[in-house]
């Protein structure tokens, strides 16, 4: 009989050998035939192998597993545009000829998507973002001629780094990872006539870090724009503005905070937007569903007829809070931003569309099932 010793030795070896397949494994014919991206080196679109997506296991295990080693690139940037909005292409700090062969155009707005801790570029909420600015480019459902002539769309993938599993080594990078995000903006400024006041950044948890420490490496020029979606509270919350998120990162900074365990209870920047009151949102029982639905109402901001719209707040430290509803009404997010200053609550509804536009203040009451308070948080 084999002792437990033995059993726990079968056991390990057992995780590591497809630990080792994961990370060494390619791309497989059959994968291909499947996936009409596969031969799309920057598809935002995941690959599955036993239900799993490969790419991010892959990054994952190497922080985990010694003889593996690690990437020197920290942080790659994949344009997509209107005419190739599925298969990016990457731009390199510092390769002119990769700049002029990548369809890049400064005449067409910028804006930088940033995902967050244990995520990578080929999120859902990532590809969600990239899409719904994208969509803008289309002609309407009534055929309206397109908002948009087009974007610039530059999706931040962190994932070598965001894959380690421990966060506050993670949360050490983000100044490093501000620096080469600002030498990129730097770089298209140069060398494609980028205007600075043409970039938003889009930062989602630690990403909205990342895209503060851009904003204060890149003075004295300034980006116009910096949505902060539930920026990371843990490590972050009793710093001095000089090392977290705040108003003087862009000329205009408004956070959207849907979580108190992942994000922040004290206002962010110029605006600072309360779905819900911030702390727990509705339908949200698994823990960290709070904080990822921060994506899914920006998305909304931008693709939304209704729009997500709210009065200015005043939040109290006892847990109490008075809406200035005489103020009128401010809608959060969108495109283009709309600088405002203060503090402003929305109510969404319990799942998608979550919208309520101008009708919120004449919703009903949730039932005892769509309570606000989950468990979550």
């Amino acid at each position: 009989m084999i002792s437990q010793l033995g059993r726990i030795g079968v056991i390990s070896v057992s995780i590591l050998a497809l630990t080792a397949l994961i990370v060494a494994s390619p791309t497989t014919t059959e994968e291909t035939a499947l996936n009409p991206n596969a031969n799309c080196n920057y598809t935002l679109i995941k690959s599955k192998t036993l239900g799993v997506d490969p790419s991010f296991w892959k990054k994952f295990f190497k922080h985990w597993i010694p003889f593996v080693g690690s990437s020197r690139s920290k942080m790659q940037f994949i344009l997509f545009k209107r005419d190739f909005a599925d298969c990016g292409r990457e731009l390199l700090i510092g390769d002119v000829e990769n700049l002029k062969n990548s369809g890049f155009d400064a005449r067409h707005p910028t804006r930088i998507v940033i995902h967050g801790w244990m995520s990578q570029s080929k999120g859902s909420h990532i590809r969600k973002v990239k899409n719904a600015y994208l969509s803008l480019t289309h002609p309407g459902l009534n055929g309206e001629p397109p908002r948009y002539e087009d974007f610039n769309v530059i999706v931040c993938d962190w994932s070598k780094i965001s894959t380690n599993v421990n966060y506050f080594e993670v949360a050490k990078t983000v100044e490093d990872l501000g620096a080469l995000l600002a030498d990129l903006v730097r770089h298209l400024h140069l060398e494609a006539n980028l205007h600075y006041d043409d970039v938003y950044i889009i930062g989602h948890s630690l990403g909205a870090q990342i895209a503060g420490s851009a904003g204060k490496q890149i003075q004295p020029y300034k980006f116009n724009t910096i949505y902060a979606l539930d920026p990371a509270g843990p490590q972050f919350r009793d710093q001095t503005d000089e090392y977290r998120i705040d108003a003087s990162d862009a000329s205009y900074v408004e956070s959207i905070q849907t979580s108190v365990s992942f994000g922040f209870e004290k206002p962010v920047g110029h605006a600072t937007f309360y779905p819900n009151y911030g702390k727990n949102q509705k339908k949200c029982y698994v823990y960290g569903c709070s904080h990822k639905r921060s994506h899914d109402y920006f998305v909304e901001t931008l693709t939304s007829p209704a729009g997500f719209w709210g009065p200015r707040c005043e939040r109290h430290d006892d847990g109490t809070w008075i809406l200035l509803l005489s103020d009128g009404e401010f809608r959060m997010g969108g495109e283009p931003s709309v600088p405002k200053n203060g503090t402003f609550y929305v109510k969404t509804y319990a799942k998608p569309p979550y919208a309520m536009g101008h009708r919120w203040q004449t919703e009903p009451a949730p039932r005892e099932d769509e309570d606000e308070n989950s468990t979550e948080e």
